[in-house]
Formats: structure tokens, C-alpha cells, sequence
């Protein structure tokens, strides 16, 4: 009996650990990006000088994704209140589609910009690493959206 509850307790003390450590995780982009820049540095063997142009990079363009994130909720808010209304605005509704767009086209623009500027201090060897870690990352990949 005693070796049951004593099973049992340890199991539910587990239990409610992992619950709560999952719980705990909140993903965000700081986060993600943080982690493929350190990546990245210790893969392509970046010197100090390109770290600091990455970084500089990454916190401008998480800055960029920030503010969109708020004009984001903006939107969603007034799809709730076009959504809760008698009839549906659909001219506000495609321009709110469209502002939207536009913004994200403006990020798109900004990290393209960005990766070339980057790409232009890379060495030919670096170059080559970062061809292969893509190439290696395309196969993992497709193997798992293949099956």
C-alpha cells in the first residue's frame, strides 16, 4: 500500500512538474533570434566585427516586427468591431488588409536589405558554410514534410 502511494505521489509530483515547466516556456522572437545568432556565429566562425553588424541587425529588424505586432492588434480590434456590427465596412476591412500588407512588405524589405549588406562581409568560406547549413537544414526538412 505504502509503495503504491508512494508510486503514485511521485508520479503526480512529475506530472504537475512538467505541466508547469511547459507552462512556463513563452516563446517569442527575442527569444528565436537570440538563439540563430548564436548559431550562426559559432557555425560560420563570425569575427567580432560581423557579430556586432548581425546584432545591430537583428534588434533593428525585431524593433520593425515590434511595431508591427501593435498595429497588428490595432487591426484585430476593429475586425471584432466590424465582426459585432450589424453589417460588415468592406472597404475599412480591405483597407485595413492592405495597410497591413504594405507594412509587412516594409519588413520584407528591411531584412532583404539587411542580409545583403551582411552577406557582402562574409569570407568565401563563410559563404560556403552557410550554403551547406542551409542545404543540410532543406533536407531535414522536406524528409519531414515528405511523410
Amino acid at each position: 500500500m505504502l509503495r503504491t502511494l508512494t508510486f503514485t505521489v511521485l508520479i503526480a509530483v512529475l506530472g504537475v512538474g512538467s505541466l508547469v515547466f511547459v507552462g512556463c516556456r513563452h516563446p517569442g522572437h527575442q527569444r528565436g533570434a537570440a538563439f540563430m545568432m548564436d548559431y550562426m556565429a559559432e557555425a560560420l566562425d563570425l569575427t567580432e566585427a560581423q557579430q556586432t553588424m548581425a546584432n545591430s541587425y537583428k534588434d533593428e529588424i525585431l524593433a520593425k516586427i515590434k511595431t508591427k505586432h501593435s498595429e497588428k492588434k490595432e487591426m484585430h480590434d476593429e475586425l471584432k468591431r466590424q465582426l459585432s456590427g450589424n453589417t460588415i465596412d468592406t472597404v475599412r476591412v480591405k483597407t485595413l488588409i492592405v495597410e497591413h500588407r504594405a507594412g509587412m512588405d516594409d519588413v520584407i524589405d528591411l531584412v532583404v536589405d539587411r542580409i545583403a549588406e551582411f552577406h557582402a562581409t562574409l569570407s568565401p568560406e563563410q559563404r560556403e558554410k552557410l550554403v551547406s547549413k542551409l542545404e543540410k537544414f532543406e533536407k531535414k526538412h522536406r524528409r519531414e514534410w515528405a511523410e
